[in-house]
């Protein structure tokens, strides 16, 4: 009897509550189809609980407007407080696929953890690795030690080619490759010049490593090694479908005269001994930038390697002359 009088007491408040078909409860005025005012002020006060059959709190709303699910009868703490343990807290179904122009990246990739943290999340690196399995240039000479290139020069300056062969071991970057016939670089002219694309602004991280060597021409002559040659690593680019290639950044280093046992420089040849590195952090605001890579003669040991004996080399026991990695950052 208490239960129907009480459920009677429920429907007549709820029914003198309404008003234009709107249901209020604790409100004289509901703003909404069903309006629930809350009674207490603190964040402990429930505007709303649903409970399952076995009165285990599904779902409560509290004063402050913080909502927990599955929460048990502990306070939500945060304005979404979801207890994800042994259920899957939430499904979306057919929702709508970005696809490029549609959208315009970055995006911020968003996850969270055990703890209900947001983290972001790892994407997939674009990148583009180059590795020359062979000594460069191809056309080196090791019998005589000639078809290379000269060191003694500061005027000339060698391409260091990253092109579209067996050596291109990944490209997610998308880059393209081209040559231009003839090119000048800081107003030097130049031919054959292989470039990269970079088909979108943005910044990129430019990593270059490479052995060099200089032989003895011909195998007949002997050089006067005294010190060293100091050599660039050159990072440049080019404005648009320009052939004009200008420095952005210079790596310097040494080519330093080989030794024997009493001190003494060896005549056979020259080796680096800090192999030549390059570190380029670049940015692009323009569509398919163009990029290459030169090596320079920049001083000591005044003419002695003008026989084009010099070269990119593969070192015992490695596979590679020179490589090259390209990451958009």
């Amino acid at each position: 009897m208490k239960k129907l009088i009480s459920i009677l007491l429920l429907l007549s408040f709820i029914l003198t509550s309404a008003q234009n078909d709107r249901v209020g409860i604790n409100t004289d005025t509901p703003s909404a189809m069903l309006d629930i005012v809350s009674k207490g002020n603190t964040d402990a006060t429930k505007a709303l609980e649903i409970n399952n059959s076995s009165a285990i709190e599904l779902m409560k709303v509290t004063n402050q407007g913080n909502v927990g699910i599955n929460i048990g009868s502990t306070a939500p703490s945060t304005l979404l407080h979801i207890n994800s343990a042994g259920i899957k807290n939430i499904r979306h179904d057919n929702l709508p696929v970005l696809v490029a122009p549609s959208f315009t990246p970055p995006f911020n990739p968003l996850g969270v953890t055990l703890e209900g943290n947001g983290v972001g999340i790892a994407t997939t690196v674009k990148y583009l690795y180059y590795q020359n399995g062979n000594a460069y240039p191809s056309t080196y000479n090791f019998t005589n030690n000639s078809g290379g290139f000269s060191l003694y020069d500061t005027n000339e300056y060698i391409n260091l080619p990253i092109v579209n062969d067996s050596g291109l071991k990944g490209n997610s970057i998308g880059m393209t490759f081209g040559a231009d016939v003839t090119a000048t670089v800081n107003g030097q002219t130049v031919n054959n010049v292989n470039y990269i694309i970079i088909p979108e602004p943005g910044v990129y991280l430019f990593e270059f490593y490479g052995t060099a060597r200089c032989n003895r021409y011909n195998n007949t002559q002997n050089y006067t090694l005294n010190g060293q040659i100091q050599v660039n690593t050159l990072f440049t680019s080019a404005t648009g479908t320009g052939t004009s290639y200008t420095t952005d950044t210079i790596f310097r280093g040494q080519l330093q005269a080989m030794r024997i046992d009493d001190g003494s420089t060896y005549n056979g040849s020259y080796g680096f001994a800090n192999p030549q590195i390059l570190n380029v952090a670049f940015q692009t605001t323009e569509v398919n930038q163009k990029v290459a890579l030169f090596f320079q003669y920049v001083s000591g040991e005044t003419n002695q390697f003008t026989h084009n004996e010099c070269l990119f080399n593969v070192p015992a026991g490695a596979n590679f002359s020179y490589y090259f990695i390209v990451t958009k950052m």
